[in-house]
């Protein structure tokens, strides 16, 4: 078998809690995620892979040994925790292994989690001792089930998790279910280099541009097919219905649950592909503040004139403020942001136009503008933003080791190469 693909009928049916399960979902860090549902009918929204997984429990699965790969963002459609639902369901949970920013996605970025436990359910951290799940750590489970939103950019530890995930169970010969959801990126757009492999970590393992428009289901095929994973995975995908490829998040109809503790909206989710870099060129880019990623700023910037430099093609889609805004330590998402407690000069974004708006292209060129009107100020020599980028060519321009427009060319040949291999992975039209 190379691969199945679940989808099944579907009349999903709310998760009714009893005691027992109120006292588990209680003393879940669940709680703390928004629990509105959403006003849209559930013909007219999208169903996520969870809904139907839960409703239609897959065959194979009866009376098998689960290990749950998920963090607070696992939540059904009505806010119902997906450990809540397996428990209800009879479903043998024998573990859960979470990703970076912890089980509860309260840790700050970059810190290690520790392993944990919820009632008698061990709790695996893959971001502390080990990144990947162990032999003993799967010793007693059949399956692994996945269910984690993403933001769709490459520079995101849960995708580095998913592959991992792939390995282990490849070399275990058990199964993975990955329970599918959108792309709050859209599936559409395609921005940026393809990763070299040279600039591999964990913060980029795969050979896809920044912003790669696939569903978290779509890439898991696209690893096993392209070879990035062992290719006898027994990987199974559950579909969701209702999702198109010209969709972003406000049209599913679901209730956004940030996905990491600088990740709180959709919007922050589809800048993040091209402002997620400026802290790369000694930037700050809302760390600190209630709208990371939403704006940019530093003491030495005048955002007047960045404003009217950025060319217009860049600037597609989307409205400036001139702000002021200082940048403080809050504990849970950023404690030493850049020009901590220092008054920066910056620019706040509000995107209005979703299907014109190219992050990555936007960055670039304001990088650009900052270049060649603070190049002393912007660039410091580090790895991390070739690593995020994915090859060294944005450091090389940065330097006048090449030329923008041979930056661009680049980009662009990357995003049409992987236009055309991605085609066979989609899922969805």
């Amino acid at each position: 078998m190379i691969f199945t693909i679940y989808n099944f009928p579907f009349s999903f049916h709310r998760v009714l809690t009893s005691g027992f399960f109120l006292t588990i979902f209680l003393l879940s860090p669940f709680i703390h995620a928004e629990k509105t549902l959403s006003s849209i009918p559930v013909e007219s929204r999208t169903i996520l892979g969870n809904e139907t997984f839960c409703h239609n429990l897959p065959e194979i699965l009866l009376d098998k040994r689960l290990g749950l790969v998920i963090n607070h963002t696992s939540l059904l459609a009505d806010g119902t925790p997906l450990l809540a639902a397996c428990l209800k369901k009879g479903m043998q949970i024998k573990a859960i292994f979470s990703p970076e920013h912890g089980y509860s996605g309260k840790i700050e970025g970059g810190n290690k989690v520790k392993d944990n436990r919820l009632n008698d359910i061990k709790i695996f951290s893959l971001y502390g001792k080990t990144k990947r799940p162990t032999p003993e750590q799967m010793r007693e489970i059949d399956a692994f089930i996945y269910d984690i939103q993403d933001v769709g950019t490459r520079f995101y530890t849960y995708i580095t998790t998913l592959k991992y995930v792939l390995e282990a169970a490849a070399k275990a010969k058990i199964p993975v279910f990955v329970l599918d959801r959108p792309n709050p990126a859209g599936g559409i757009i395609i921005e940026g280099p393809l990763l070299q492999p040279e600039f591999e970590s964990y913060i980029g393992s795969i050979s896809i541009p920044v912003r790669y428009g696939l569903t978290i289901g779509e890439l898991a095929l696209m690893m096993k097919g392209q070879g990035w994973v062992p290719t006898d995975v027994k990987l199974h995908i559950i579909k969701m219905k209702n999702w198109k490829r010209n969709y972003f998040w406000e049209d599913t109809g679901l209730t956004w649950t940030p996905t990491s503790p600088n990740m709180p909206s959709p919007e922050t989710a589809l800048i993040y592909p091209g402002t997620g870099l400026l802290g790369g060129i000694i930037l700050n880019q809302g760390l600190g503040t209630p709208d990371p990623f939403l704006q940019f700023g530093s003491p030495w910037m005048d955002p007047d004139l960045i404003i009217r430099k950025l060319p217009s093609l860049a600037s597609r889609g989307v409205k400036f403020e001139v702000i002021d805004y200082t940048p403080r330590p809050i504990p849970g998402k950023t404690l030493n942001p850049p020009y901590k407690n220092q008054l920066c000069h910056g620019i706040s974004v509000h995107i209005t136009q979703k299907n014109k708006f190219f992050p990555l292209r936007f960055t670039l060129a304001l990088i650009k503008v900052l270049k060649e009107n603070y190049p002393d100020k912007i660039f410091k020599e580090s790895n991390s933003l070739s690593l995020m980028f994915g090859n060294n060519l944005l450091a090389e321009y940065l330097v006048g080791e090449t030329s923008y427009n041979k930056l661009l060319a680049s980009i662009k040949k990357d995003e049409d190469l992987f236009r055309k291999i991605r085609r066979k992975y989609l899922l969805y039209k």
